[in-house]
């Protein structure tokens, strides 16, 4: 059966409108980055590049024998101020716990004004797991790509509402360069088409709407038909019931990265046992507590 296509208007592709939150986001960041820039030269950076083990093979982890993979988000609070974890905050111990329990990635939230995250998060997580580590966070610039493999990551998320599509080939091209694998998160068609022209190897589509916070799964189903066999399929935000999974799972999704509704659980191997038991009988359950 042919792949339906999705029609390239090159004035939609090339179209990009920021306003609202990833405005204010971008006002920041731009002033961030420089700051950054300033502090640690680019130079300093390809140094530390050298000294780091070569990076984990995020698509071989995501495409495993198994139904479907999950992606653990670790970050301490949402980006409207929600605060998941207190003071006692130590993402290498919840990523090993992660590990332990099977998980195939962990996505670190690296934002400080909008996650409570820092830089060196990444640096622990990658000390602590031997699963991909993934830098979650609003990168526009080379220098953020450059930072990230610095600190030990695997992969990069790039969100298409932020890049243009030159911005968006270029960011893809330096991770790939770097042996890192970029993640390029989706919201709608127009970002879904700018995404497919540069050929990326994994595609997340975002089920939760950023201007209004609404999620809507549907997302997932309508966009996911338009991505080609030979790009993964990730599905995120918004996943709560073990029927999600089974309705993201139905659309042919490779893997699916879930945070609030894990990371709030007060039994998080059993908020994962939970959410996937529509996919697996007891006999064929992937997730086993290591002690």
């Amino acid at each position: 059966m042919d792949q339906p296509q999705i029609i390239y208007d090159p004035d939609v592709i090339d179209q990009l409108e920021i306003s609202g939150f990833l405005a204010e986001v971008m006002s920041h960041m731009r002033e961030h980055v420089e700051k950054r820039r300033q502090e640690v030269p680019i130079a300093g950076l390809r140094a530390l590049n050298t000294i780091q083990r070569r990076p984990l093979d995020v698509i071989n982890a995501l495409k495993a024998d198994r139904n479907i993979s999950l992606i653990i988000e670790i970050k301490r609070q949402t980006h409207m101020g929600r605060l998941l974890f207190d003071e006692r905050y130590e993402p290498d111990k919840i990523a090993r716990y992660y590990q332990d329990i099977g998980i195939q990635a962990v996505a670190v939230a690296t934002n400080e004004k909008y996650y409570a995250g820092a830089l060196h998060h990444l640096t622990y997580v990658s000390q602590a797991v031997k699963i991909p580590v993934i830098r979650q966070d609003f990168v526009f610039d080379r220098y953020q790509v450059y930072e990230a493999r610095a600190a030990g990551a695997d992969g990069v998320l790039l969100i298409a509402a932020l890049l243009g599509q030159y911005r968006l080939w270029d960011l893809i091209s330096l991770t790939q360069r770097l042996r890192m694998t970029a993640l390029v998160q989706v919201e709608n068609e127009a970002e879904l088409a700018r995404a497919l022209n540069v050929d990326p190897r994994i595609i997340c589509i975002s089920n939760v709407d950023w201007r209004t916070l609404e999620v809507d799964l549907n997302k997932t189903t309508r966009l996911a038909k338009y991505i080609p066999d030979h790009i993964l399929k990730v599905s995120m935000g918004g996943v709560r019931t073990a029927d999600d999974v089974l309705l993201l799972a139905e659309a042919g999704v490779d893997a699916i990265m879930i945070g609030e509704a894990i990371l709030g659980a007060p039994d998080q191997y059993k908020a994962v046992r939970d959410l996937f038991s529509s996919l697996f009988s007891e006999t064929t359950d992937p997730w086993k507590f290591i002690e």
